[in-house]
């Protein structure tokens, strides 16, 4: 584990942060590429990147303290802006991503599909260079396993199955699907609603494996793996549908 990349004086350089912003940086970078092509301003992208960041951070918070403990919402309200701490879900990222991209393209009068398409590799990519964050931090580990492939991180004492590398590279392997089929998919949404079925295709296989999974209240069902279920059926009517309408 590698939580700490670098420290300077009082300045402290995590990896989890640290591969953050690089998947900031890069997702920026691929999206202006796509933007050049699509005849869209960067500085809507640079505008937009950094809404979504911070709309997804929001969501992700939320989402986690809402299934880990949501009595935290009553008894200590201010832990909720504490983010250095830990805590955050993909999930409600997602969501908060989202919401903020619906805003967004509202104020500036631009179809919200666009904008999601446009952006739909970047955060597949952005979501495989984040996994190396949780490697380094050594969170987000699966179940205990005896496979050639287990990692055993100091802290959690046992051999695990690395679950943030799976995810990096089906992640990654997903990002170069949607960099290919950017050009293929003609009708507006399709490329974004393939993201959603992608990605939630790939987390419910993951969560099957992860050992840290938050839960539906009082069950033992894996939100993570329900709520991917969910996202991908309603995904795959509205591809279906859209495709249809074109």
């Amino acid at each position: 584990m590698y939580p700490v990349i670098a420290e300077f004086g009082p300045v402290t350089i995590y990896s989890y942060g640290m591969m953050i912003a690089i998947a900031f940086l890069l997702g920026i970078f691929v999206a202006r590429i796509e933007a050049r092509r699509k005849k869209i301003k960067p500085d809507l992208i640079y505008d937009l990147g950094l809404y979504i960041v911070i709309g997804s951070i929001i969501g992700a918070r939320l989402y986690y303290l809402a299934f880990s403990s949501p009595e935290i919402f009553i008894k200590t309200p201010l832990s909720i802006f504490k983010v250095w701490q830990g805590g955050l879900a993909i999930h409600g990222g997602i969501i908060g991503g989202i919401v903020t991209g619906i805003v967004f393209s509202k104020r500036h009068k631009v179809s919200f599909w666009v904008l999601a398409d446009l952006i739909a590799p970047s955060i597949l990519l952005g979501q495989a260079i984040g996994r190396i964050g949780c490697f380094l931090n050594g969170c987000c580990y699966g179940v205990p396993t005896e496979s050639i492939f287990g990692v055993k991180f100091p802290e959690i004492g046992v051999t695990v199955h690395p679950t943030q590398l799976y995810e990096l590279i089906f992640n990654l392997i997903g990002f170069f699907v949607l960099w290919n089929l950017r050009k293929k998919i003609k009708f507006q949404g399709g490329l974004f609603l393939a993201y959603l079925m992608i990605y939630n295709s790939i987390r419910v296989f993951i969560s099957s494996l992860r050992w840290d999974s938050l839960y539906i209240w009082g069950t033992g069902l894996k939100i993570a793996q329900v709520l991917s279920g969910v996202i991908f059926i309603i995904a795959l009517i509205l591809f279906v549908k859209r495709e249809k309408n074109a």
